[in-house]
């Protein structure tokens, strides 16, 4: 019931490329994983960021026995060079120590909720499959239905009906601020980059707790559509931040 994103620390120019990114990963499936490509939901994520000397790239495994069988090879590639679209050298392989590195559980994703109002930054553009095109506005139902569809299918448990019903037809926005930023993706597209505050009001105790579930389980999922090239990459963020 493991969750885990590594980063890769690179040292090269320029920034990883989506597409390269994503052929270098596909490669270490085909072999150590081959019969991933054949589901439908994608049990992984991918990320980068960084600046020009630091660089970085994110694999994110929503699957233990994944994580078992990737996490060997990542960690052996310190020292190595990679190809992600452009070459770089790996310095460093981290689970801990970065903004976008962590392991938890699918327990630990629901203890703790902190209340009925859910604070998301939408770091790498966001979008969504919506009648054949790619949406790119952050709506409650869109974003939540998206994140419960991935944890039903990796996590161990699913969402009781009431709180299916209430995370998306009662969560609003409370407060948003952000801006539509181009997407590299196979053809022309636009995501989301900012901040919102999700909102679901009268929040029983059980559906505050699937609201921080979801809300965490983004930090290694993603959110919306083509997060195997690192678009809808986010995490919660604290509400003082929200506000300036």
């Amino acid at each position: 019931m493991v969750l885990a994103a590594v980063v890769l620390l690179l040292e090269g120019e320029g920034p990883p490329e989506p597409l390269g990114l994503r052929g270098f990963f596909y490669g270490l499936l085909r072999e150590v994983a081959p019969e991933v490509h054949d589901q439908g939901e994608n049990p992984f994520a991918l990320g980068f960021g960084g600046k020009e000397g630091a660089f970085w790239a994110r694999v994110s495994l929503l699957r233990e026995d994944l994580y078992g069988k990737l996490s060997p090879r990542l960690f052996a590639l310190e020292g190595e060079e990679v190809r992600l679209g452009k070459p770089f050298r790996v310095r460093a392989v981290l689970q801990e120590g970065h903004p976008w590195a962590g392991v938890t559980t699918y327990p630990r994703l629901f203890q703790n909720p902190l209340g009925p109002d859910l604070p998301l930054r939408f770091h790498s553009p966001t979008f969504f499959r919506r009648k054949g095109v790619h949406y790119p506005l952050p709506e409650p139902r869109l974003v939540l239905e998206s994140l419960l569809r991935r944890l039903e299918a990796f996590g161990p448990v699913k969402a009781p009906e009431g709180v299916r019903e209430a995370l998306l037809e009662r969560t609003t926005v409370r407060w948003l601020e952000g801006r539509t930023l181009k997407a590299e993706t196979e053809v022309d597209s636009v995501g989301f980059v900012g901040r919102v505050v999700y909102h679901l009001p009268r929040a029983a105790e059980e559906e505050q707790a699937w609201l921080w579930a979801l809300g965490r389980f983004a930090f290694f999922a993603g959110v919306g559509a083509k997060t195997a090239l690192g678009y809808g990459r986010a995490k919660a963020f604290a509400l003082g931040e929200g506000r300036k």
